[in-house]
């Protein structure tokens, strides 16, 4: 019997003043069908488009052999497809390897805007009685830092992963996973969060914060998680799993310098993987891994001089630079927010101290009076991009996300100044977006994520302009298409 193999390939835009629009968690109902049979394709799409044009293109020569219209809304969208020429009664496609290609064009108004959040009413402040999605589910959801795997050939692709913690009973501590439009993936109601974390903490006595979060550079269907205290008479402090487990494991291998650590990235040198994870002033331990457990000892390798440079996040790019965001600790107050930026080969070979401003490739100060820098979000295109949450001033003037700069750029020192703010967060006694903000994440199609924790918000920023985004099907949906059986051709012998 000969195979055949489809690969699902798409490409979604829209038609309005939304987010970069993109195809994720493609998705066959079965792995084989018969010539001319019915195959149903689910996708979800971000943001709200138009009417979809579907093409089967042969892999051999990229020959479009059918074209039909498919669906582009919001959220989830399924096709049928009848295997003919124009999904209707023309002629069955010929046997043979092909693609699915769905193209949707759009062109939007130039700007960023708020363009989703996970909120049960839309409006621009969110407010005790303008409830949002997560309050009505439980209480207590404390936003951190978001995982966003970008990997098309993954089934993760497309998921915003965000870490919380909430120690009042029902207590949840693990990975909220959301669609890419924030509708909760596990079609539930939230309490049956994936990737939850082992243990049972009692309410007031174990203290847990989930902190940072980041994805296995071996699959990005694997999720890193480092906290403070998962289970205090335990030690778990660093979790692995599957994005969508049940349950994560202790990856923290009995290494005390992971508790209290904000935030975790893991790193591919040398054909060994290595977790850095940042903690109090002038911290950031590397500590190897073998087996997806920490091993070995933790070497802070941060020697800044400016020693009073707290840590908050670290995070990598494509290339294996690392970044490292910090406030600055004074007496009264936590401003002077930086983002530094070292090589990949001066990390591979960092020793005890041998990170500092002289060897950093990027320098960036934030404007005058930025209090908490959190973490990078950096795109597939490369343009890095991190938020200030809270300012010395109450007029919002200096609170935000911001452009950085773009990784291609090797050496960058520079002061921001409010016109590289992409979007302005108002001021510290509104409602808007609260000063205790975390964790930054850009997706597939460059859009920027921001966890607003103290008002149970995730909220998803996107740029205009005219955009295109191809998507391949997860090599998990590579399905074959079978000769119809002999009985299908409904023969008789006649004497």
């Amino acid at each position: 019997m000969k195979k055949y193999i489809f690969i699902v390939m798409m490409l979604a835009i829209t038609s309005a003043v939304f987010a970069t629009p993109y195809a994720s968690q493609i998705r066959v109902d079965s792995l084989q069908v018969y010539q001319g049979a019915n195959l149903t394709i689910t996708y979800y799409i971000n943001e709200v488009g138009g009417t979809a044009t579907i093409d089967i293109i042969k892999a051999s020569d990229a020959s479009v052999v059918a074209t039909f219209a498919g669906t582009a809304t919001q959220g989830k969208n399924t096709v049928i497809w009848n295997g003919t020429v124009d999904n209707a009664s023309g002629a069955k496609v010929d046997t043979g390897t092909y693609k699915v290609k769905i193209t949707v064009n759009a062109t939007k108004a130039a700007g960023w805007t708020e363009v989703a959040s996970n909120s049960s009413v839309h409006t621009p402040s969110y407010t005790a009685s303008n409830p949002t999605m997560l309050q009505t589910l439980w209480d207590g959801f404390s936003g951190m830092e978001m995982a966003i795997p970008n990997d098309p050939t993954k089934d993760s692709f497309g998921y915003v992963l965000c870490s919380t913690s909430n120690n009042v009973d029902p207590q949840n501590h693990g990975q909220v996973v959301f669609n890419p439009d924030l509708s909760c993936a596990d079609g539930g109601d939230g309490q049956s969060m994936w990737l939850k974390y082992p243990g049972a903490p009692v309410v007031g006595t174990d203290y847990t914060i989930v902190w940072g979060s980041c994805v296995d550079p071996d699959d990005a269907d694997y999720i890193w998680v480092n906290g403070q205290g998962f289970v205090a008479t335990e030690g778990v402090d660093v979790m692995y799993g599957k994005y969508n487990d049940v349950m994560a494991t202790d990856a923290t291998g009995g290494i005390t310098a992971c508790d209290n650590c904000r935030d975790i990235a893991v790193d591919k040198e040398g054909g060994t993987k290595y977790a850095y994870l940042t903690w109090s002033n002038n911290c950031i331990y590397k500590i190897a891994i073998s087996g997806n457990v920490l091993t070995g000892t933790a070497t802070n390798v941060a020697g800044m001089t400016d020693t009073n440079l707290y840590s908050k996040c670290v995070d990598f790019d494509a290339s294996g630079n690392l970044y490292w965001s910090s406030r600055r600790n004074e007496t009264t107050t936590s401003t002077g927010g930086r983002i530094f930026r070292w090589s990949a080969a001066t990390v591979a070979a960092a020793t005890a101290g041998s990170l500092n401003e002289s060897n950093a490739e990027w320098n960036v100060n934030f404007p005058s009076g930025a209090q908490n820098v959190e973490g990078v979000a950096i795109t597939p295109a490369g343009d890095v991009y991190a938020a200030c949450n809270a300012e010395t001033a109450a007029d919002g003037s200096v609170r935000g996300i911001y452009y950085i700069g773009n990784t291609s750029t090797a050496s960058l020192t520079k002061t921001l100044s409010v016109s590289d703010r992409i979007v302005p967060f108002a001021t510290t006694y509104t409602n808007a977006v609260s000063a205790y903000g975390l964790g930054v994440a850009a997706d597939y199609a460059g859009n920027v994520f921001f966890a607003d924790r103290s008002n149970e918000q995730i909220r998803e920023f996107g740029p205009g302009g005219t955009t295109s985004v191809p998507i391949v099907a997860p090599n998990s949906q590579t399905f074959e298409i079978l000769s119809l059986p002999l009985g299908a051709h409904n023969w008789a012998i006649y004497e």
